[in-house]
């Protein structure tokens, strides 16, 4: 009978906050996050919860998983390591693998899913975080020449080797340019809370990394398939302030034209051309559009 009266106790002591600790966790912009995380949230929180000075965070997590309210997700890398990430109240895919960056979104094929803007039913996720500080490209831009670029595009193009499992699909975890979060959009419901990059930037960011997107033909599909959804205004505004070194203007140009888009929404990317560029990277068999002064694999 002690142990029951000892046990009920203990468990009132949390039941007694229980409702506004709820509440924080209804109304956070973050559904989904790992114990160093958590840990964060309850020092941060706790005295504003009421929560006992006996009661430490693995004593809330327990609580509240055994509520079965909160969620235990488990992550593999390459080495079979673990990682858990706890999701509230949600057991949605792309919730719950936004918790293994904070501050970070889905973007190239992972984000052309949930546009729709393509046919396939994606094995493999990309989540993004960016670089901490915007290194300006325009002292490198400077020394930019031709044989640079054939040099650059001869190899192939750097993967990210930052990759989990997580139930059937694998997780790529790139690390991007800094932006400030250009073109990022949230989705919040009673289900999902995550960001993704929109339309706009989606097709910037598939033009730069196709390797991220299944190739240049699901890209070309994917411009297809945006149309009459893309602003290609927006678009080329997000480039201006993406200010890339190398020649972008004329990837997306040549993507523009092979799905069909009208002269008026080119113009925006007719750029002065100063140099061959190309549409991705060790093209082995490769034609040249003189319009856009680009390679291409040829059969495009």
């Amino acid at each position: 009978m002690l142990c029951l009266i000892v046990y009920m106790a203990r468990k009132n002591q949390l039941d007694k906050c229980f409702k506004i600790i709820e509440d924080f966790f209804d109304r956070s912009e973050s559904k989904s996050f790992s114990e160093n995380k958590f840990k964060e949230i309850f020092n941060l929180n706790r005295y504003n919860w009421g929560v006992p000075s006996n009661k430490y965070s693995n004593h809330l997590l327990t609580y509240l998983l055994n509520r079965n309210i909160l969620f235990e997700n488990t992550f593999s890398d390459a080495s079979n390591e673990h990682k858990v990430i706890y999701s509230w109240k949600t057991k949605d895919e792309f919730t719950v693998i936004s918790g293994l960056k904070s501050d970070s979104y889905f973007a190239h094929y992972s984000a052309l899913y949930l546009h729709q803007l393509s046919l396939q039913i994606p094995k493999t996720v990309y989540l993004n975080f960016e670089h901490k500080c915007n290194i300006s490209s325009n002292i490198e831009g400077n020394f930019l020449t031709q044989e640079s670029i054939d040099k650059a595009f001869k190899g192939s193009q750097r993967k990210s080797s930052l990759q989990y499992s997580f139930l059937d699909k694998k997780v790529i975890i790139t690390n991007g340019k800094y932006t400030g979060k250009l073109g990022v959009v949230k989705r919040k419901n009673s289900e999902q809370c995550f960001e993704y990059t929109d339309i706009e930037k989606t097709l910037i960011d598939i033009s730069v990394r196709p390797v991220y997107a299944g190739g240049v033909f699901e890209v070309v599909e994917a411009y297809k398939l945006a149309k009459g959804k893309l602003n290609v205004s927006k678009m080329a505004d997000y480039l201006a302030k993406l200010n890339y070194i190398y020649p972008y203007s004329q990837v997306i140009g040549f993507y523009l034209e092979k799905a069909g888009y009208n002269e008026n929404e080119m113009e925006h990317f007719k750029k002065k051309m100063n140099f061959n560029f190309y549409l991705t990277y060790d093209i082995r068999n490769k034609e040249f559009s003189e319009r856009w002064k680009l390679y291409y694999p040829k059969g495009m």
